[in-house]
């Protein structure tokens, strides 16, 4: 069974196990017999044989159960079994007429495994990898507290549990609001303070751990731009407010780059130095651009309240960046990046120079309006099919870019292809493919190459929607097997053996207090923005990254500024793939490697923006580098 398949069953076990104590322990007060307590033993007994099995496949998903929420249920349950052995043992248990347990079952210790029971499901909602003291301890308090409250001597009410119960309640309840009042953003955040001598006042100087000596001299994110000189390239993007017209005739309300969904795409030959001037007309929006996937250097990268102010309404700001890297990328605002991007405040970059083709489409697959829609060469957004004229024997060139927060099923039927690219990254020697289907992350870009045949079409299936290239009718979308990514690209050089950093991301869902209000967010190492440690490395460093799944969200990992070489997959070593943003499923352990060859505090998120918004954000820092710009409440800018 897969690791996603026991997270599952130990989440319907936790809800079965919450139910059969609290039952068997009314049975046995109305009198039942002896085996009502059967179901609630075999369920608990499941419970532990699941928690173990998920211990085989990584201590992350294992910890919280075996550490807290097994225990809490099955040392009462087998103090129970243990009373059923001796009671068993009995002449005429099982010819006993007469109702109930006997007196060798003491109902009190089957009231205390159903309030384990009911800790199980508290430690599923709260608690996670690494299991911190604070949640440990207010679990086992409230668990604590309510046995000690009920439990009853044989003669009258217990007076010192009644005590301990009360006093460990207003713990709980002490702990609640201390917890409350720490989770409030700060008016003001920065999070640069790893790069100060002495901790930020106005900030949290706990979110990053210390990496500068005293004394030593601190860059500023601002500082690390591109070196002043003539732009080989010049654009200027309009944010503004428009009615997006789809294809079908629809008209959708959108934020926009000069009017379209998606913005101009913006081409570029390798070695040309590219100006991009952004002008804001929304009327009460503040904007950046962020060029998700290229290695701009930290100045330039466009993220509010960490390299740059956001723009606001009136105003404007002029990026610069070296092309450096061939392949295909986009952009996008990052200022309430969710709300940003959903309603069409992105775009493509398309920077030439390494392998080309006499035909090149470039197909954007977002929702719009509720509904998915894909949008070919700039033209109106379309929620079915799409045609483009194709002549047999043209090489053609698709590159596709998910830019919504889900990933898309693709395939390409009615002729033999290869993956050529991905986010951008030439491929070498690529395999034939054919009947494949394909899952492109959200933020990521594959690039499809083929030859046209002779006669009929090819088709591009992403749901309901449909590129269809060519005469005659579209063919059927493939039906074949998925395509493992992480095994397509051939195997090089042997992957790196030493690293100077070693990193982990445990990455789950839990109910957690998130700006001071409880809300199932989306969380790292148990933590969320702005409390999630951030590294702090050293420009040189290799920097190995595991990047565990517990929860039931599929998470595009997407750090800014840099790329990822894939190291292995559920154990499973991988070939050469380099990537931007990576797709952890649940049940997934992903292994990475991270070169610090770009200086910056740089932005590192979940690129389904929801999932960002909600907490999965968090950074990586150089040492001796910090940031003049603020995030916090009242700051103006907010990155997610």
């Amino acid at each position: 069974m897969s690791t996603a398949a026991l997270l599952l069953l130990d989440d319907v076990l936790v809800a079965a196990v919450a139910v059969a104590w609290p039952v068997a322990a009314y049975a046995l007060r109305r009198g039942g017999r002896w085996w009502a307590l059967a179901p609630a033993l075999v369920l608990t007994a499941a419970r532990v044989g699941v928690a173990v099995a998920l211990a085989g496949s990584g201590w992350w998903f294992a910890a919280d159960r075996l550490l807290l929420a097994v225990p809490l249920v099955s040392l009462p349950a087998l103090v129970v079994l243990y009373q059923l052995v001796r009671q068993a043992a009995a002449p005429g248990l099982l010819r006993q007429a007469a109702p109930g347990p006997g007196p060798g079952v003491d109902p009190r210790v089957v009231l205390l495994a159903a309030y384990g029971g009911l800790a199980g499901v508290l430690v599923a909602l709260v608690v996670t990898h690494p299991v911190r003291p604070v949640h440990a301890g207010l679990v086992v308090a409230l668990a604590a507290g309510a046995g000690a409250l009920t439990w009853r001597g044989p003669r009258r009410p217990g007076k010192a549990g009644t005590a301990a119960g009360v006093a460990l309640l207003c713990f709980a309840l002490v702990w609640a609001v201390a917890a409350v009042s720490a989770s409030r953003v700060p008016e003001r955040l920065n999070l640069g303070a790893h790069a100060m001598a002495q901790p930020l006042t106005r900030g949290r100087p706990t979110v990053l751990a210390a990496g500068r000596a005293a004394g030593a001299p601190v860059r500023q994110v601002s500082t690390l731009r591109e070196p002043p000189g003539a732009p080989d390239r010049r654009f200027t993007l309009t944010a503004r407010e428009a009615t997006i017209t789809l294809a079908s005739g629809r008209r959708v309300p959108a934020w926009t780059f000069d009017g379209t969904v998606p913005g101009p795409t913006l081409r570029a030959e390798v070695g040309e130095l590219v100006e991009v001037r952004l002008v804001n007309r929304m009327p009460e929006l503040a904007v950046t651009l962020h060029w998700h996937g290229y290695p701009v250097r930290a100045g330039d990268d466009g993220v509010a309240g960490v390299t740059q102010d956001a723009v606001r309404p009136g105003g404007e700001f002029v990026y610069r960046f070296r092309a450096t890297q061939p392949g295909t990328f986009w952009y996008h605002s990052h200022d309430l990046s969710d709300p940003a991007v959903r309603m069409g405040l992105f775009g493509l970059l398309v920077v030439s120079g390494g392998a080309s083709e006499a035909v090149e489409h470039t197909v954007v697959l977002h929702e719009l309006g509720g509904a998915p829609v894909l949008a070919v060469d700039g033209s109106a957004p379309a929620e079915g099919v799409v045609r483009q004229a194709a002549e047999p024997g043209s090489r053609v060139r698709l590159r596709v870019a998910v830019t919504a927060n889900t990933p898309s099923l693709l395939g390409l039927s009615g002729v033999p292809y290869r993956l050529a690219a991905v986010d951008g990254r030439e491929l070498t020697r690529p395999g034939q493919l054919r009947g494949e289907r394909l899952r492109l992350a959200a933020g990521g870009r594959y690039d499809l190459v083929f030859t046209m045949p002779p006669a009929g079409a090819v088709a591009l299936s992403a749901g309901n929607r449909l590129l269809v290239l060519g005469d005659g009718p579209a063919p059927a979308p493939p039906a074949g097997a998925l395509l493992d990514i992480t095994a397509y690209a051939p195997a090089g050089p042997p992957p790196p053996r030493r690293f100077d950093r070693e990193v982990t991301w445990v990455l789950d869902r839990r109910l957690t207090l998130l700006d001071g209000l409880p809300r199932p967010a989306h969380t790292v190492n148990g933590r969320v923005w702005p409390d999630i440690e951030a590294p702090v490395v050293r420009e040189g460093e290799l920097i190995k990254i595991t990047v565990v799944n517990r929860g039931r969200d599929t998470h595009p990992m997407h750090p800014h500024g840099h790329e990822v070489l894939v190291l292995s997959r559920n154990g499973r070593p991988a070939g050469r793939l380099r990537m931007d943003t990576f797709d952890v499923a649940p049940g997934e352990v992903w292994e990475v490697a991270l070169r610090a060859d770009n200086p910056g505090v740089w932005m590192s998120h979940c690129h389904d923006l929801s999932h960002a918004a909600l907490g999965m954000t968090f950074h990586l820092a150089y040492e001796g580098v910090g940031t003049p710009f603020d995030a916090g409440r009242s700051s103006g800018n907010h990155p997610e």
